[in-house]
């Protein structure tokens, strides 16, 4: 199961105390509204309810039911409606239900009651009459207390008007910010890629949003990662094009300087043909390296297992077969019980492998050996050339694995500088790293590393 980013967590937690923070802030209206209702509607009720019942119960314990219906006839017909007075015997049972904890007690001789889901508020008294006659006073309070009860403020969905502005003003504040936040960055986005549409490869989003420390900065990482690509490779592909107009000048000069002399004087036909041929294979293998190279900057190269062991051995075996000339000894030493396969592309490996292999012959007398050595590094494979040639100086020795860096040999011909920059191309390509350093004596080693495959 994937798991959620921060920008997720960033939302939900916003979502969340921002409810609590309503929640409290509508308890805390909902109580002061509450409390500045209830002082108008219970307290006057209470008041009158009390007054009228004692003025009942008087009347029935001095005169009775004649007295009761004299005081009756005082007091407003609206009143009178509130009052109803019962003579009945007092059970013992009765008697406990009026001294029950939820009878509310206005004093010492009523209560106020509520019965059942309509909340009928009902103030009973019990009072002993003239020849020991017992009588029920009730007052129906809750038709009192609707005389006395503000009218209710308009509501939108059953919830008060000063719970929907706190809530709605709270919502809006927090969407506000909400929106904000998300808008801002992906203005910034779509403003940077507007830009590189525009050819402008230098703008760059992760310093103006660093401090998000979520999944927009993430973005912002990759889109920089990328428009830093698109200019590393926009200024290769144009220094790549300036040397291949330098370097085919000279061959093409030298081409036309045959086909002159051949037209001004026919006894040199043969070896100006020669010439040209010589400057067309010049041409023909350079050419092909700027291929290979180009094709080493490919991301989506075929990728196959391979034995690393036998691609190096083939490609000693040949410059053994070459060496022969010059005299030069080529040495292998590998762990033949090693398991060298690896994963990529076998053909470039191979260019990669022998262009290091060349460059070391290059560099070679006669009678000089070239050691090469298959090592187990770590996580990695390790091919380890090593030459007993001049080496290169060390001002220069960073800068060798640069296409069209070119350092002379004054034991062979001239390179156009393009096979250690292929090498470092297709190390790279594979996961690996590429370095030189020179002997402790004399000689340039060099090291290809690539990554180990695993079962």
């Amino acid at each position: 199961m994937m798991i959620r980013g921060r920008l997720f967590w960033k939302i939900l937690l916003g979502f969340w105390l921002t409810s609590l923070a309503m929640s409290q802030l509508l308890w805390l209206a909902f109580s002061m509204y509450g409390e500045r209702l209830k002082p108008l509607e219970e307290n006057v009720v209470l008041r009158i309810a009390a007054v009228q019942t004692k003025m009942v119960a008087m009347a029935l314990q001095h005169g009775g039911l004649d007295e009761l219906h004299d005081v009756m006839l005082l007091l407003p017909y609206k009143e009178r409606q509130y009052i109803s007075v019962t003579e009945s015997a007092l059970p013992q049972s009765e008697r406990s239900l009026l001294s029950a904890p939820q009878s509310a007690m206005l004093d010492d001789d009523f209560a106020l009651n509520n019965h059942g889901e309509q909340q009928t508020a009902l103030v009973i008294k019990q009072v002993n009459g003239p020849g020991g006659k017992w009588y029920q006073i009730r007052y129906d309070a809750e038709l009192l207390r609707s005389e006395f009860r503000p009218p209710r403020p308009v509501e939108f969905l059953n919830v008060p008007a000063p719970f929907a502005v706190i809530a709605g003003l709270g919502g809006l504040l927090f969407s506000s910010v909400l929106a904000w936040s998300l808008a801002r960055p992906l203005n910034q986005l779509r403003a940077g890629f507007d830009l590189v549409a525009q050819g402008d490869l230098s703008v760059r989003l992760l310093p103006v949003m660093r401090k998000r420390h979520d999944e927009i900065s993430e973005v912002a990482r990759d889109f920089d990662s990328m428009v830093e690509r698109l200019h590393r490779l926009a200024s290769t592909r144009e220094q790549l094009l300036h040397d291949v107009s330098h370097e085919l000048r000279s061959p093409l000069a030298r081409l036309q300087l045959a086909i002159g002399l051949a037209r001004q004087n026919a006894g040199n036909i043969e070896s100006s043909l020669q010439r040209i041929e010589r400057e067309a294979a010049l041409m023909d293998k350079m050419i092909g390296e700027l291929l290979t190279l180009s094709r080493t900057e490919n991301a989506s190269i075929e990728e196959a297992y391979f034995d690393l062991l036998g691609l190096v051995t083939a490609v000693v075996n040949d410059a053994r077969y070459e060496a022969q000339v010059t005299d030069v000894e080529i040495l292998l030493a590998a762990d033949e019980d090693e398991d060298y396969t690896i994963k990529g592309n076998a053909e470039l490996m191979r260019r990669a492998v022998d262009n290091v292999m060349r460059n070391a012959l290059r560099f070679s007398a006669p009678a000089q050996r070239v050691q090469v050595s298959l090592i187990r590094h770590e996580q990695e494979w390790m091919i380890q050339v090593e030459d007993q040639g001049p080496g290169v100086d060390q001002s220069r020795l960073s800068s060798i694995f640069d296409p069209f860096i070119r350092i002379d040999s004054p034991l062979s011909g001239k390179g156009y500088g393009l096979g250690l920059a292929i090498a470092r191309k297709v190390v790279l390509a594979h996961g690996g790293r590429i370095e030189a350093e020179n002997g402790e004596t004399c000689g340039l080693i060099i090291r290809l590393c690539v990554p180990r495959w695993k079962a």
